[in-house]
């Protein structure tokens, strides 16, 4: 009878240890922002964000509007605070759609440094920025062009961040509780041989 409560309490202990070890893939929600002017400034937080491990994570950057291929027109992306570059479709940014040679879809996604990560999910909170620069213009006007653009769902940034949590670790009371369940059943069996 002992070692068959014993095996099963070595079992459960086991089991809630190994709940320890698991970790996960965090995704932010998708921040979607319409663009109102021209070299707009937005910003996004995710709340409540995980503590990050120490693994590289991405942030992917998502726009439509006033770039083109081969122009200035860009995004500064900030982090926290800390700057991370410039984004555009004419450096790095994988063009989606081309409505216009001054009108395009594209996306860019940078790596995300794992020591950053950590540090700015130490209080569970980050803050995204995308700074468009001031020739991303709002009327979509291109030149001569006399291409008219009122839907502003036509305009927009987007964001999404993705990076592995780190495992979080079971309460000390858990710890706590299942020793002092394990050494009740050998108090248990000590009693039962005198």
């Amino acid at each position: 009878m002992f070692n068959r409560i014993f095996k099963s309490m070595l079992a459960v202990f086991l089991a809630s240890a190994s709940l320890e070890a698991g970790a996960a893939i965090f995704t932010s929600q998708v921040f979607l922002k319409a663009q109102e002017s021209d070299g707009e400034l937005f910003r996004f937080t995710v709340e409540n964000a995980p503590f990050a491990a120490m693994v590289d994570g991405t942030l992917l950057i998502r726009a439509r509007g006033d770039y083109s291929e081969n122009s200035s027109e860009n995004i500064e992306v900030t982090v926290d605070e800390a700057p991370l570059g410039l984004v555009s479709p004419s450096d790095g940014g994988n063009i989606i759609t081309s409505y216009h040679e001054d009108h395009v879809e594209w996306e860019q996604v940078l790596v995300l440094n794992a020591a950053d990560l950590v540090n700015w999910t130490s209080d569970h909170k980050i803050v995204i920025g995308l700074n468009l620069s001031s020739d991303v213009e709002y009327n979509l006007a291109a030149g001569s062009s006399t291409l008219v653009d009122a839907d502003k769902r036509l305009r927009f940034v987007e964001a999404t961040l993705v990076y592995e949590t780190s495992a979080v670790p079971l309460p000390a009371a858990v710890w706590v509780f299942l020793s002092g369940l394990i050494g009740m059943v050998g108090y248990g069996r000590s009693r039962k041989t005198m």
